[in-house]
């Protein structure tokens, strides 16, 4: 029996090969897609659960809030935190405390002399290096592949490498041991342990860790005044986290209620579950760029539209078919086949057709892991992928669901004809059959129009955000990695050589030294308030080491007072009160920042004096200019509140050259000639600041293409299976075309009664389709700081898009009816 119904069936698909292929070809595009989206979607809800023990691991988050507004909450806390936690909470049963040494300030140049005397060397820029306590590999269960992890972070001046750092430095001779020297002023630390490199699936991102004992290990596990560190606990197994916040408040109030009272603001604490993180969290000096779940989930309904589509074109063009086999039914029936015989028999055929869709379909995934991988940027698909039970599970579902759903309504409709009535022509098509056909097509076009009009106001959001005016110029500014002696008095005046120089080119408009540039998160953070005890307004802030020339430079607009020169120079680096600068220190800010101190105007603030604390230190400063606003990060922030001060010795880690606009290649060629001729020992590093700025957007523009991708593969499988309709349709209206034609109708005349009905389904679908997208993306959008108006054009456009395509679709099909001579068909009439 199971021969004889693979045979009719192979007979079946050789005899309608149009109808196979529009089955397989769409079926194939679709599990091709749900499988591609699925696997990516796994792979983000994974991160960092592989790692044993990870469900008692929570990070400490701080919320502050000056101004009884919303509260401000950051990723990273006090220094001092971790030891309170393990001494007041009996249910912390380890913590751990790293540091991005950014934060920490200098920049440096680490090198090796090989066995063999080669001198490998690095900027230190170029690796994400943390100071981290030693129970860091333990609570996030890193393992070393050399070395002791309970004695690895120990002792100060030592470091920990990932396998490629090592490789980097020391080829294939034994890391363990050795040293790295730090500049050229005999500076080393040595390697004591090396860790694989970390999974891409973990919100941990590092090559190098170096003892946290190499701190000043009496300030900082003391200091409440610096929120910049990673504070991670682990909490003793069975323990509900809410014991923990329940005892926060009291908590605070204990080691943070003078510094409150002080700065005028409150502060919270809470735990983040450590998997949590990647999908669960948009804080502020996050360690990398997290996800959302809002994104995950827009790419499975993106997933589940395009194989529904898919999975109705089947449906559709089956039950379509059916009605065509109403004779060989009958036939069947009047010499003894049963009802139970017949549904098997399309049954069969039905999941014969998504076999061979399923196997088509693992095998273009298989081509596809590559270029989907470079897609999204991460290492999601590989050959190991068929190995996961879940997969194989999804495989098992979609052919048996696409089998059965395709198979058992034109099995049971058919298997219950009156074989009489079928084949003395008596037999009437059902009316339930048509209504099924047309909720199946305004179904199927309810979602291609919803998804597309999503894709278009998602690409039209990401759009607004690379185009829009950011507040500086980030054309023509050549970024160059500062020396890494800069605090050095004899660096600083080759830098001003350099500025002087490079100035004198006619290439070149200014150069200026900072230590931040627009593209990444500010690092130093301040508390502000106005000074005197009237005003308690105050703010947190983040802060910006400038020259007098970096107005010009970014060409930020001075709203208020003026600029800070040479003379407004003040040391920031003095660490005892006693020899703090008597005088005044001189600052900027911008509006954000002027605004949230309390001025009514920028005016209003200028000559003001403000108090503030940059390191341990609290400073008084003059307010000298307000400068505009402008994004540090993406539009999907708002804008910054910004203190620029001007050091005499400082950390500058940017020399931004803003270049005339001509000659490109030739100004990158003249810096470079300066650069290397005042500082030999240092690399010329350089990246052009419109490109920096934009790679924020990565990830933002790898979802808006994966949704156009998928956009257009639901489209393209609607637009088949309208084709296949189309033609179904015309081969059923061919003698009405035929009869019309006959009493005086054009061609045209005739071909408008079959595509007509269709488009208006498509009209009905944009109906239903229109209200739900409005509101998903609407609420997308409130995810941004800055962002679009829903425009009527939105809707309207992939509503033209989608008609036009069914029109095609329709009438490729129609029109061939359309032309066939009525004698052909009315002869037998």
């Amino acid at each position: 029996m199971f021969k004889n119904h693979i045979k009719i069936a192979l007979r079946f698909f050789k005899k309608n090969k149009l109808f196979t292929t529009i089955n397989v070809l769409g079926l194939t595009i679709g599990i091709t897609a749900f499988l591609l989206i699925t696997q990516y979607v796994s792979f983000e809800k994974n991160y960092d659960k592989f790692q044993h023990g990870i469900e008692n691991v929570y990070r400490v988050t701080l919320s502050t809030n000056f101004d009884s507004d919303a509260f401000s909450t950051s990723a990273t806390n006090h220094p001092a935190l971790g030891p309170a936690m393990k001494t007041d909470f009996p249910e912390v049963e380890s913590y751990a405390r790293m540091v991005d040494r950014k934060v920490l300030g200098g920049s440096a140049i680490l090198s090796y002399k090989t066995d063999s005397g080669e001198l490998i060397k690095s900027n230190i820029n170029d690796f994400d290096l943390y100071f981290a306590e030693g129970a860091l590999l333990k609570l996030f269960d890193i393992p070393l592949v050399s070395g002791s992890r309970d004695t690895a972070l120990e002792e100060p001046q030592t470091i920990i490498l990932s396998e490629s750092t090592a490789h980097r430095f020391f080829g294939v001779e034994e890391p363990l041991g050795k040293e790295l020297s730090i500049n050229s002023d005999g500076s080393k630390v040595r390697v004591t342990g090396v860790f694989k490199d970390l999974p891409q699936n973990t919100h941990l991102k590092f090559d190098m860790l170096a003892s946290f004992t190499s701190l000043d290990q009496e300030y900082y596990n003391t200091t409440w005044v610096w929120p910049e560190f990673y504070n991670y606990v682990k909490l003793k197994s069975g323990t509900d986290s809410k014991i923990i916040t329940e005892k926060f408040p009291a908590f605070v109030q204990k080691y943070l209620s003078d510094i409150m009272d002080q700065y005028g603001f409150q502060a919270k604490f809470d735990l983040q579950s450590a998997s949590d993180i990647h999908l669960k969290s948009k804080l502020s000096k996050e360690m990398s760029a997290n996800s959302s779940e809002g994104t995950l989930t827009f790419l499975m309904i993106v997933a589940a539209f395009v194989i529904v589509i898919a999975l109705i074109n089947f449906i559709n063009l089956s039950t379509a078919k059916s009605m065509e086999r109403a004779r060989e039914v009958g036939l069947k029936k009047v010499v003894g086949a049963k009802q139970g015989i017949l549904i098997s028999q399309f049954l069969w055929e039905s999941l014969l057709i998504n076999l061979v869709a399923v196997l088509l379909a693992i095998f273009l995934t298989s081509l596809l892991m590559e270029p989907f991988n470079k897609l999204v940027g991460l290492d999601v698909l590989s050959l190991a992928t068929w190995w996961k039970p879940g997969v194989w599970l999804v495989i098992f579902a979609i052919l048996v669901v696409g089998g059965l759903l395709a198979g058992l309504y034109p099995a049971f409709v058919l298997s219950s004809f009156n074989p009489i009535q079928v084949l003395t022509g008596k037999f009437h098509r059902s009316g339930k059959g048509t209504s099924l056909r047309k909720a199946l097509v305004v179904t199927q076009f309810t979602l291609s129009i919803a998804l597309i009009s999503g894709t278009f106001i998602v690409y039209n959001q990401f759009s607004f955000m690379q185009n829009q005016e950011l507040g500086f110029k980030a054309d023509q500014n050549l970024v160059v990695n500062a020396p890494m002696d800069v605090a050095d008095s004899i660096a600083l005046q080759k830098i001003r050589v350099f500025k002087g120089e490079m100035e004198r080119n006619p290439k070149v408009n200014s150069v200026t030294l900072t230590n931040e540039v627009p593209g990444k998160p500010f690092i130093m953070t301040t508390t502000v308030r106005k000074s005197g005890d009237e005003a308690i307004d105050g703010s947190t802030g983040s802060v910006m080491e400038i020259d007098e020339d970096f107005l010009t430079a970014y060409d930020v607009d001075l709203v208020a007072g003026r600029n800070l020169v040479k003379e407004d120079k003040g040391d920031y680096y003095v660490r005892d009160n006693s020899n703090i600068d008597p005088n005044l220190y001189r600052v900027l800010i911008n509006r954000a920042s002027s605004k949230a101190l309390g001025f009514t105007t920028p005016e209003a603030a200028i000559h003001q004096k403000i108090v503030f604390k940059y390191g341990p230190i609290e400073r008084t400063a003059e307010i000298m200019g307000v400068v505009e606003n402008y994004h540090q990060r993406s539009l999907e922030s708002d804008y910054d509140k910004i203190l620029f001060i001007y050091p005499t010795f400082y950390y500058g880690e940017y020399l931004t050259v803003n270049m005339s606009g001509k000659h490109v290649t030739a100004t990158v060629a003249d810096v470079e000639r300066q650069f290397n001729a005042l500082f030999p020992k240092d690399p010329f590093d350089y990246f052009f600041l419109d490109q920096y700025f934009n790679r924020q957007y990565q990830a933002d523009i790898k979802f808006g293409t994966i949704c156009l991708l998928f956009s257009i593969l639901a489209i393209f499988i609607a637009a088949l299976g309208l084709f296949g309709l189309g033609s179904h349709m015309a081969m059923q209206k061919t003698k009405e075309i035929s009869v019309r034609k006959v009493l005086g109708a054009s061609v045209g005349q005739a071909l408008a009664i079959i595509p007509k009905k269709l488009l208006g389904l498509v009209m009905l679908s944009s109906v239903i389709a229109f209200p739900i997208i409005y509101f998903i993306t609407k609420k997308w959008l409130e995810n941004y700081a800055f962002k679009i108006e829903v425009g009527l054009w939105m809707f309207l456009a992939p509503l033209f898009i989608v008609m036009v395509v069914a029109a095609l679709s329709i009438l490729a099909q129609s029109l061939k009816t359309a032309l066939v001579n009525p004698a052909e068909s009315l002869r037998n009439e």
